[in-house]
């Protein structure tokens, strides 16, 4: 990402540093310029602070196709976030997050084309959670919400690290997907199990008589796709798989890599 600018909020300012007053929206702060960074000291209200210089940008530049809001933030600050205009993008930091907070906040973006969470969620998502319904999804580390994610997501790109997933929740999502009961939407999906790994055994040995050969003369051997992720334009390759599934909805297919202990699955 190109950063325009970025604030952190510190304790005190180094001795020596040329401090600025300035008002920036309702806030009246002091700051100092480091850098690409302006830095505030003790803001009576961060989040203040933060919206008044986004809100100052953007009647700067009046308008972007692309506008991606990167926070660290806490569970309190997360839903008190107020929604700020044409952001297409969110991604949240900090520590471990409390799903309601996420849902609160998520709320707040009707139409959001992605949202990357780089926390740990707490708590369980509600049946109808907005944060699945969004078109690009990231999840760091779900939690125990791995199931529910695989089950409920309606959009297009979904990618989740930390992944816990038992074998019985892959196979019944790949059953519905490659029969198009669900998941129509569905282009791309990532899953990596970093830290509980799974028996692919068992998800090879559910499929093996349906899955085929990579014929590259039928599909091509790499697809790639674009996301408001952090990292973008990425290519899934199929020449390295052994074999795959074709799904009769959806423009690409699931790969299984004929190494049984790859924790890497992609479709």
């Amino acid at each position: 990402m190109d950063w325009i600018m970025r604030l952190n909020n510190i304790e005190r300012f180094e001795k020596g540093k040329t401090i600025m007053k300035i008002k920036m929206g309702n806030a009246d702060i002091e700051c100092a310029w480091t850098g690409s960074r302006i830095k505030t000291a003790n803001a009576s209200s961060h989040i203040e602070v933060t919206v008044g210089i986004f809100r100052h940008i953007l009647d700067l530049f009046k308008f972007s196709e692309k506008i991606q809001l990167d926070l660290l933030l806490d569970s309190d600050d997360v839903q008190n976030f107020p929604a700020l205009e044409g952001v297409t993008s969110t991604a949240l930091r900090g520590g471990s997050i409390n799903t309601s907070a996420v849902e609160t906040f998520c709320s707040k973006y009707p139409s959001p084309k992605s949202m990357s969470l780089f926390t740990r969620l707490s708590g369980e998502l509600s049946p109808n959670s907005p944060v699945l319904a969004v078109k690009e999804v990231f999840f760091h580390d779900p939690g125990s919400q791995s199931s529910t994610i695989l089950e409920k997501f309606t959009g297009r790109i979904l990618m989740i690290d930390n992944a816990q997933l038992p074998e019985v929740s892959i196979i019944h999502f790949i059953r519905n997907w490659m029969t198009g009961s669900s998941h129509q939407n569905l282009e791309v999906l990532s899953v990596f199990f970093d830290k509980f790994p799974i028996n692919l055994v068992i998800v090879h040995e559910e499929f093996k008589n349906e899955a085929k050969v990579f014929d590259p003369s039928k599909r091509q051997e790499d697809y790639e796709f674009n996301t408001q992720f952090k990292v973008q334009n990425r290519i899934i390759s199929a020449s390295s798989a052994a074999t795959t599934l074709t799904a009769t909805n959806a423009l690409t297919s699931w790969i299984l890599n004929d190494t049984p202990t790859e924790k890497e699955l992609h479709f």
